[in-house]
């Protein structure tokens, strides 16, 4: 059982304000909690273990996350966090968002009066463009007429190859259509995320950044594809939405005595900065890189260690200075923002 203070978003405000009993437990009351001049969304919940429960129970507690944030949505910009995450107290939500404010700051910045619309596409009849594809594509064919001459128990491991060259025919042209799906419509869109191609009829599925008001320029452009598919091609468009794809923020809590442990492997003090982290990594490369002895296995596994400890410390001290003297031997919590596959309009 998790339980504390459940969090749904960032947003900016400077005081605290209720949104009424609609918290993921239903009669939960939803709040914003103040840090300066952001707030956190959050309500005192609890949840059991979520990788033990029925998929159905989970798809709910999920869907009520995220109607959450979309109601807040109607009257804020605000930065979703992942599903599930809970600070211990109001105290350790208020180091959440001391620890992430210059991060939760910038996003707020760039997402403001900007939307998401999720898009499917996906081909209304599979077998028909597999057939054709079979037809159309010369190597898949001259290999069909061959293997029609042959009897048919000693075609097995041929016809496993022509299914294996239809599916990678089947990608390709899949790619190419989801790449002029995708510049079709980078006019009208800021951003894009690709996510997981769900079967094999899928062709796009797509989170697009805009900006507000810009929706039914959006819908147009869908419809223009309609038309240019010849309505071979259905699109499914799901918003506006809050920017799941581009802005969701995730907890991720590093051990003390881990940091101390990368700390020490650096040289460094009990007072960590970002400067002092590249400089003492720079050195060390410097003087201990494994190219100077390739034949070292040691050298190696020291570069790899101390590699781990620079990136650790450069994230940890990514918007502000360590001081582990200052904190006693508490876990220190680091706010991450999650990056589906790709996107970029370039």
């Amino acid at each position: 059982m998790a339980e504390g203070i459940y969090i749904y978003g960032i947003i900016n405000t400077n005081g605290k304000k209720s949104f009424g009993p609609c918290g993921i437990n239903a009669d939960e009351e939803v709040y914003a909690f103040p840090y300066q001049d952001i707030a956190g969304v959050v309500s005192a919940s609890s949840l059991p273990d979520l990788s033990s429960i029925f998929k159905e129970t989970l798809g709910r507690y999920l869907i009520k996350h995220q109607q959450v944030i979309e109601r807040i949505m109607k009257e804020h910009t605000i930065i979703p966090m992942k599903f599930g995450t809970f600070a211990q107290d109001e105290g350790g939500l208020k180091e959440v968002l001391a620890r992430g404010y210059p991060q939760f700051k910038k996003l707020l910045t760039n997402m403001e009066s900007k939307i998401e619309l999720d898009v499917a596409s996906t081909w209304n009849d599979l077998n028909s463009m597999v057939k054709k594809i079979g037809e159309e594509d010369k190597e898949i064919s001259q290999f069909k007429a061959e293997i029609a001459k042959k009897p048919p128990q000693e075609t097995f491991e041929d016809r496993i190859k022509i299914g294996a060259m239809i599916s990678e025919a089947l990608g390709k042209k899949r790619e190419k259509e989801k790449a002029e799906m995708i510049n079709f419509l980078k006019g009208i869109i800021l951003d894009y995320r690709e996510h997981e191609v769900m079967n094999d009829q899928m062709i796009l599925n797509c989170g697009f950044l805009l900006e507000e008001g810009r929706e039914k320029e959006f819908e147009n452009g869908l419809e223009e594809l309609n038309k240019k598919y010849n309505e071979k091609v259905n699109f499914k468009c799901v918003g506006p939405l809050p920017p799941y794809s581009f802005a969701t923020c995730q907890l991720e809590k590093v051990a003390y005595h881990k940091i101390d442990e990368a700390r020490r492997l650096l040289g460094l003090e009990e007072k960590i900065s970002l400067e002092k982290v590249k400089e003492s990594y720079r050195e060390w490369v410097k003087k201990n890189h494994p190219d100077k002895d390739p034949d070292s296995k040691k050298l190696e596994e020291e570069f790899e260690k101390i590699t781990e400890a620079y990136k650790l410390l450069s994230s940890c001290c990514r918007e502000e200075a360590l001081s582990l003297k200052d904190r006693g031997k508490e876990d220190f919590i680091m706010v991450e923002v999650v990056r589906p596959e790709q996107g970029g309009v370039r």
